[in-house]
């Protein structure tokens, strides 16, 4: 990752997220440009690092044999609180009406459960999928009984929650990275793709958050602002810039957006080819994939609202639920024959998976 100052801001307070591609990137889990390393590695112990290790080398030893092996439990956890959202954003599955699952809130008593038979291994939770996680009214208590582990907490949200009393119990619940979505400096760009969205309330939120952090005399959440960089709003990207530091954030982060259409393409693609992750033509457009094998079976997996767990948070619809927490434990779903034969066509058969043909895997989300 390279870490850029922009404007007049110290290194340490404010700076974009650039990808800059290597050999190296295809093995990204999508996750760098969102983390704060220095509070992950005050998360490692023993356990977690031991664990991790176990994660690797199976994934290791499975992409070498082509022989799925799986050893220790997936050091990245991510958890669905709540598959609802207040908005109508027209590439998401749940804003555009598409979403095939229930839509519901996570019961504490099964995120429970699931912390505390792993909560000792896991070392980053990633705490958001389809939905806005707080409109889950105990998602500030499902972050604290995780920091409570001493796991790594981040999520993401669209920031129309945070008044004064909901910022300070953000603060307060220790997570410890906030990415929050602005795609776009004016109310009409932004509002172009956050269909029902108000950006005002969205830097007021923002600011409760930076006013409770000083108040509490707290560095977390650190605040990561993230733009989708989309036709309509690219023009957009030095406003965004003046935008974060007026906001005092701590990083911008510029990500491309997933499309599942040509129709989609055409519409949302931006137009300069850096800031997309597919070859547009006059008559296609093809992801830029990775080569090889995903790594993701092997050290990190999706857990859904409801306690379905999938292999990836690219199957938004549980096409591929491999077990449900509601009726056993994670390690028998973990290390299920579902979940076996999943990692086998990973191995050997990727092509006919279907949520990994739109997936860039391997040369990371983020611009």
């Amino acid at each position: 990752m390279t870490a850029l100052p922009i404007l007049d801001s110290p290194p340490e307070r404010l700076f974009h997220a650039d990808q800059q591609q290597t050999p190296a990137s295809r093995w990204d889990l999508g996750f760098g440009k969102e983390v704060s390393f220095r509070q992950l590695l005050r998360a490692l112990s023993f356990k977690r690092t031991c664990n991790a290790l176990q994660a690797c080398a199976s994934f290791l030893v499975s992409a070498i044999t082509k022989k799925r092996v799986m050893w220790g439990v997936p050091p990245v956890l991510t958890i669905e609180p709540t598959n609802v959202c207040n908005l109508r954003c027209p590439l998401c599955v749940t804003g555009n009406g598409s979403m095939e699952r229930p839509y519901g809130r996570m019961d504490f008593e099964t995120y429970k459960r699931l912390i505390d038979e792993v909560g000792d291994r896991v070392l980053y939770l990633v705490f958001f999928n389809q939905g806005e996680p707080y409109l889950h009214r105990q998602f500030n208590d499902f972050v604290a009984y995780a920091k409570q582990r001493g796991i790594y907490v981040t999520t993401s949200t669209n920031a129309h929650y945070f008044d004064a009393e909901n910022a300070e119990a953000t603060v307060r619940s220790g997570i410890d990275t906030l990415i929050v979505s602005v795609d776009g400096a004016t109310q009409e760009t932004y509002a172009h793709y956050r269909v029902g969205g108000l950006l005002e309330k969205v830097k007021h939120g923002i600011r409760n958050i930076v006013a409770a952090k000083k108040r509490l005399r707290r560095k977390t959440p650190y605040i990561y602002m993230q733009f989708l960089v989309m036709k309509h709003n690219e023009h957009e990207i030095p406003a965004m810039e003046r935008l974060a530091a007026d906001l005092q954030v701590d990083k911008l982060l510029k990500k491309n957006i997933q499309v599942e259409t040509f129709a989609e393409a055409q519409e949302w693609l931006p137009g300069s080819e850096r800031y997309r992750r597919y070859h547009l033509s006059e008559n296609d457009f093809v992801v830029k994939r990775g080569r090889g094998v995903c790594l993701r079976p092997w050290l990190t997996t999706m857990v859904n609202w409801d306690g379905t767990v999938a292999p990836c948070c690219f199957d938004k619809n549980g096409h591929h639920t491999t077990g449900d927490l509601r009726a056993t434990n994670f390690a028998t779903v973990w290390n299920s024959e579902a979940y076996s034969h999943f990692r086998q066509n990973m191995l050997t058969h990727r092509e006919t998976i279907d949520i990994c043909k739109n997936c860039n895997q391997g040369i990371g989300l983020f611009i």
